[in-house]
């Protein structure tokens, strides 16, 4: 009879193997390195993770399958590779395990979240054509369970931790991760703009990763040209904005629709309830576009002069989540990210495993609470890969609160 114990530490190992390289994997792009390498580092790790164990069957096949048919041993003793690859795997999963399942529980939505109401589309159902923009991601779209063609509207209202006049219930329309690299036509986007434009926000904001390829820069002005709103879009780029030629043909085309960018400067605004509005940006680790002072573009009629005083909501936008702690460190009351894409692909109970962060999967998507930050993640609008399971692309309209 086969004994089971060389079994379970084999599948333990394996899964131990996976869980350090995807550690790794994750964390790659948060240092900011050029695409390039960062694209090279990513494959190495994912060779790496599936070479190293076939390396090890082929060095210590004989011993191997004597551990696992022939014993009841719980360690394969007298393998060359085996034994010390287990070892590391073991004590990587001790070390990273506890940092892994204490990330499950920011999965919770924390109390500041007070409601939240989700409505889906099939896009293709509801637009003429194809919401697809070439065969590939045609033949993806038709994989069961795959929603890169779906989308959800949610509204959420969240409560602030201070009091402050003339918040309550400003509205802010929250986009993220466009990817315009004609992967999703233009009709598809065209019913993403639609679905902003009957939130009817006060403001609209954009966190980065608009647009991978030059031959997209055309759709900026009739798609972003539409957003309109009463504190007008604000936006700031993201890592895949680097994939442009020249950034600024994407900045002066955004610039020129009215919108504002807060990856080069900060803004100061006046509510439609008479409140004061105080909005910052950050890049980083991939751009460091920021002036010190405010651009004159601002308006004078909604322009603040005066330092930021205390009873004005601060406002920050980043594209990663990453930039949590720089947001405290500016006591902001509110960071609206993006990035992580929601991981793409989520497992019914343990949630999503992929995340470009350095905190791993922790803030893939939605609301936490680290004092005296509110975030909002959003999963975003598409990908340059355009595979979704349990992890519905999304536009969110964000209502404020004041206690």
């Amino acid at each position: 009879m086969i004994a089971i114990e060389p079994w379970v530490t084999s599948l333990v190992v394996l899964m131990s193997n996976c869980g350090f390289w995807l550690f790794c994997f994750n964390r790659l792009n948060s240092m900011g390195l050029e695409r390039r390498l960062t694209k090279r580092l990513e494959k190495l790790v994912i060779f790496v993770c599936f070479a190293l164990p076939c390396l090890i069957v082929v060095v210590d096949v004989e011993s191997l399958v004597q551990w696992l048919w022939h014993s009841d041993h719980w360690w394969p003793s007298g393998t060359w590779l085996a034994a010390p690859w287990g070892i590391f795997c073991l004590t990587s999963a001790a070390l990273l395990g506890p940092i892994w399942l204490e990330s499950r529980r920011w999965m919770w939505p924390p109390s500041q979240l007070l409601d939240q109401q989700a409505q889906h589309y099939h896009v293709a159902q509801h637009i003429v054509g194809r919401s697809t923009g070439n065969w590939q991601t045609g033949l993806l779209d038709r994989i069961p369970g795959n929603q890169i063609t779906q989308l959800e509207v949610n509204r959420k209202q969240l409560q602030l931790g201070r009091n402050l006049p003339g918040v309550d219930g400003l509205r802010i329309a929250h986009l993220s991760d466009l990817h315009f690299t004609g992967q999703l036509s233009l009709a598809h986007y065209h019913f993403v703009i639609e679905r902003v434009l009957e939130l009817a926000p006060d403001l609209i904001v954009i966190t980065g990763d608009i647009i991978d390829c030059d031959h997209c820069l055309d759709w900026i002005e009739p798609l972003l040209g539409r957003l309109q709103a009463p504190l007008g879009c604000s936006y700031l780029l993201g890592n895949h904005d680097q994939r442009i030629a020249q950034v600024s043909d994407v900045t002066s085309r955004l610039d020129s629709l009215g919108h504002f960018d807060l990856g080069a400067a900060d803004q100061h605004l006046m509510t439609p309830l008479g409140g004061r509005l105080f909005m910052t940006g950050n890049e980083r680790p991939w751009f460091e576009r920021h002036a010190t002072q405010a651009s004159n573009a601002v308006p004078a009629a909604t322009r603040l002069e005066e330092p930021t005083p205390a009873d004005v909501l601060r406002l920050g936008l980043s594209h990663t989540p990453d930039n949590i702690d720089w947001a405290r460190q500016q006591r902001l009351d509110l960071l609206l990210a993006g990035h992580t894409h929601g991981g793409q692909v989520r497992l019914p109970g343990i949630g999503p495993l992929v995340a470009p962060s350095r905190y791993g999967s922790r803030f893939a998507s939605g609301v936490f609470f680290r004092e005296p930050v509110l975030m909002h993640v959003s999963r975003g609008l598409s990908g340059t890969h355009p595979l979704r399971w349990r992890c519905l692309p999304e536009i969110s309209l964000i209502t404020l609160r004041s206690p």
